[in-house]
């Protein structure tokens, strides 16, 4: 079946409009856009023991602080070989051992909780977002029809990560919205609410920016997200409203994404002198990183160098060093703006 008959299929589903409850672990929302530095690893003292893999998941996807995912894979790692790990447990390591870019070893993982149990919605998602982070937009979307026993909003959110992938943003908008007008809101977790919410901003970003600013706002009232809160500032930044992204990200924590985006703001506003401080410290750490060959946060360092100190050759190259590690749509906009590839060859991969 082709890509389209298959998402007509899907949209079709929708007719009977029943919603079923969702069997999704909501931390799967942000598995498609993780990072966790491997030069050192932290302890977070307001971690205590009690809290679980799972738990620390959740404290990364709110504040964005690596620490977290640090301490979760401190505690996951050392089970990796156990064959007596359970299917939920394999998922959770194989989204840290891809927030660490790792993606071999993650999809391993994922080949070892779908052999004990092989219909997982989990699995399958993060599957798809592997795939989408590495640009293979053909595998991602096989990884989203295997969703058989999940329900039609994630099923189609799924889906439209795939479109958007493809250029096709305004049919995966189609498709969201539809579904998403006739689910009970109060009947739907919190956390894959806001992740399809999320998912249609980013599909109105290319075309209505003013929608995407809507969606992006309502997936956090519901979740705060330092990647959706990241997206959201973006497009304030497109529309050119300073003040509305300065008031976002004082609601938002300090994550570096949301660092390197209030620098952004200030440059922008013409207040870089109050910033002095802090450009010269994220310039001395991003060089600290690049002197060891640390590109895991290519994006946010290649950003920075871009829109905070212009330094446009280093931003190609920061900018290449990310495609090698990820080529999703924002790195691919990325790399046009640096100039760093040819239109032609900055796209995703069927």
């Amino acid at each position: 079946m082709s890509s389209r008959k298959h998402r007509d299929t899907v949209f079709a589903m929708l007719k009977p409009l029943v919603i079923l409850a969702l069997l999704l672990d909501g931390t799967l929302a942000i598995a498609h856009n993780v990072h966790s530095a491997p030069h050192e690893v932290h302890v977070d003292a307001q971690v205590e023991p009690k809290e679980d893999v799972q738990q620390l998941i959740r404290l990364f996807r709110e504040t964005g602080d690596d620490a977290h995912l640090d301490t979760a894979w401190a505690r996951l790692e050392p089970q990796l070989g156990e064959q007596a790990l359970a299917p939920g447990e394999l998922v959770d390591a194989a989204m840290l051992a891809q927030s660490r870019h790792d993606f071999t070893l993650a999809l391993e993982l994922l080949d070892r909780a779908l052999e004990q149990q092989p219909h997982i919605p989990q699995a399958w998602l993060l599957r798809a977002a592997i795939e989408l982070v590495r640009g293979n937009v053909d595998d991602a979307l096989d990884a989203c029809r295997q969703l058989r026993s999940s329900t039609a909003l994630v099923a189609v959110t799924c889906h439209a990560r795939v479109a958007i992938a493809r250029g096709d943003s305004r049919r995966a908008l189609g498709q969201l919205t539809a579904v998403l007008a006739h689910i009970d809101e109060d009947r739907v977790d919190a956390d894959r609410l806001a992740w399809s919410l999320s998912v249609a901003g980013d599909a109105a970003a290319g075309f209505d920016p003013e929608l995407a600013v809507s969606l992006y706002r309502r997936s956090l009232a519901l979740v705060e997200s330092a990647q959706v809160r990241s997206a959201l500032v973006d497009t304030l930044l497109h529309l050119d409203r300073l003040e509305d992204a300065d008031a976002e990200l004082d609601r938002g924590s300090a994550a570096l994404p949301l660092v390197v985006r209030r620098l952004i703001v200030a440059v922008r506003a013409g207040r870089e002198g109050e910033f002095t401080v802090d450009i010269g410290n994220t310039d001395r750490r991003f060089r600290y990183w690049i002197a060891h060959e640390d590109w895991l946060h290519a994006r946010e360092m290649a950003r920075f160098y871009l829109d905070v100190l212009p330094r446009p050759a280093l931003a190609r190259r920061l900018a290449v060093k990310n495609l090698e590690l990820q080529r999703e749509p924002e790195d691919l906009r990325l790399a046009r703006r640096s100039a760093s590839l040819p239109a032609a060859d900055v796209k995703p991969r069927s």
